[in-house]
C-alpha cells in the first residue's frame, strides 16, 4: 500500500472538541483543503486494495462527506468483485463508472439529503462507495476489519446500470428478477407515490439496506458472510435465531424448511429462474405467514436483517410504503406487505427500534 502523508486519524472527528471553529460542538468541520488530501490518500490506499480482504485498512473518515466517498472503482475492486461473481456462478467482470454519470450526481445529492441521525450513521461506517457499470445484480457490501478481523465498518459497491431506474421501477425488477417472465403475470413493487418515484428515491432505499448489511456486522448482529471464522456470531444473535436456527456452524433454514417453495426464487436470474411469474402468488401467500421481512430478505440471515434495517427505516422512520401486487392482466391476484409495516413480526421490529435508538437514529 504506498503511503499517505495523511491519515484520517490526523483529522479532527465528532469526538475531538477544539479542533475547528471556536463555539462548534463537535470543534467544525476540517478546511477543504484537509479534505481534499484526504481524499487523494483514500483514493492511494483504494488503489492498492482498499476494503479488500487481507488488507489493513485505515479508519473511517468520520469527518469526510458521504459524498466525497464516491468514487469509480479500482482495479482491485473490481477483480474482487469479479471472485465474488464467480462464487454465484456468473462470469462477471464489471468496470469503473465515472463520477459525472447520471446515476453518480443522483447518488450524491441523494446521500447530502439524508436524515441527521441516517447520515451521522453511515459517515461512522461506510468507508468508500465505488462506482461500476455492467456488474451482476445492483449493489454489494466488503467489510473493513482491523488486525485483530473484527469488522468496523464497510464499503460500497453500486451497479450503476442496474440502478438508472426510478424506485418503483428498480424495485419491481428486482423482485421480478426471481421469476421467469410469463405472458400477463406481472408483479409490481412499491416503493414511493408518484411524486417521489425517481433515481434518487431508489438510490436511498439500495443504500440503506447496504448500509444494514454494514451495521449488522459492526453491532454483532451477525458475522461476516465470506468470513467462515465470524459465522459464530450468527449462533449467539437475538436476531439471527427469530428465523433461522443454528445448524452447526451455519445458519438452519428456518421458515425454508417448513415451506421450501420459499427457496426457490432466484434473484437476478430473470429467464434462468426455477419458478414461473405465475408461482408468484403461492410464494408470497406463504411468505406473509413467516416473519421474514420480504423475498429477498428470505435468502439468508445476512439478506434477512439487511432488507429488515431498510425497511424499517424506510416505512416507519420516513413514512414511505413497501407493497407488492401480483397481477395477472388487469386482474389483482395476490399482494405481500412487510411484517414490519403490518405487526406480524414484533420481535424484531423491537430489535431494530432498540438498535437505531442505540445509534439516535429517529
Amino acid at each position: 500500500m504506498p503511503s499517505c502523508p495523511l491519515t484520517p486519524s490526523a483529522l479532527p472527528s465528532a469526538d475531538t472538541p477544539g479542533r475547528g471553529a471556536p463555539g462548534s460542538v463537535s470543534g467544525g468541520p476540517p478546511p477543504r483543503r484537509l479534505l481534499a488530501l484526504l481524499l487523494l490518500c483514500l483514493t492511494a490506499q483504494a488503489d492498492a486494495g482498499y476494503c479488500l480482504p487481507g488488507v489493513p485498512q485505515p479508519p473511517i473518515p468520520r469527518d469526510l462527506p458521504l459524498a466525497a466517498r464516491i468514487q469509480p472503482a479500482p482495479p482491485a475492486v473490481t477483480a474482487l468483485a469479479r471472485q465474488r461473481n464467480l462464487g454465484n456462478g456468473v462470469a462477471i467482470e464489471p468496470r469503473p463508472a465515472d463520477l459525472d454519470h447520471p446515476v453518480a450526481r443522483a447518488l450524491a445529492r441523494m446521500l447530502t439529503e439524508l436524515p441527521e441521525g441516517l447520515r451521522r450513521l453511515a459517515q461512522g461506517q461506510v468507508g468508500a462507495i465505488y462506482l461500476v457499470q455492467g456488474n451482476f445484480g445492483s449493489a454489494r457490501v466488503e467489510a473493513m476489519r482491523d488486525a485483530q478481523g473484527h469488522v468496523f465498518g464497510g464499503c460500497i459497491l453500486l451497479n450503476l446500470d442496474a440502478l438508472a431506474r426510478s424506485a418503483n421501477a428498480w424495485a419491481s425488477w428486482r423482485e421480478a428478477s426471481a421469476f421467469r417472465a410469463e405472458d400477463g403475470y406481472r408483479i409490481a413493487l412499491t416503493l414511493e407515490p408518484a411524486q417521489t418515484d425517481s433515481v434518487e428515491t431508489a438510490l436511498r432505499f439500495v443504500f440503506l439496506h447496504e448500509l444494514g448489511h454494514i451495521l449488522g456486522m459492526v453491532a454483532g448482529v451477525h458475522g461476516f458472510w465470506a468470513a467462515p471464522e465470524t459465522w459464530w456470531l450468527n449462533a449467539r444473535s437475538p436476531y439471527v435465531r427469530l428465523s433461522w436456527p443454528q445448524a452447526g456452524d451455519r445458519p438452519g433454514t428456518g421458515w425454508l424448511g417448513r415451506f421450501p417453495v420459499l427457496a426457490l426464487p432466484r434473484f437476478y436470474r430473470f429467464e434462468g429462474a426455477p419458478l414461473p411469474r405465475s408461482a408468484a402468488p403461492v410464494v408470497y401467500r406463504l411468505l406473509g405467514e413467516t416473519d421474514l421481512p420480504s423475498l429477498y430478505g428470505s435468502l439468508d440471515p445476512y439478506e434477512d436483517f439487511a432488507e429488515a434495517f431498510a425497511i424499517q427505516v424506510h416505512t416507519r422512520l420516513l413514512g414511505h410504503p413497501f407493497r407488492v401486487d401480483l397481477y395477472h392482466g388487469p386482474a389483482h391476484i395476490g399482494g405481500f406487505r412487510s411484517c414490519l409495516d403490518t405487526g406480524r413480526c414484533p420481535a424484531k421490529t423491537a430489535f431494530l427500534e432498540s438498535l437505531l435508538a442505540a445509534y439516535a437514529v429517529r
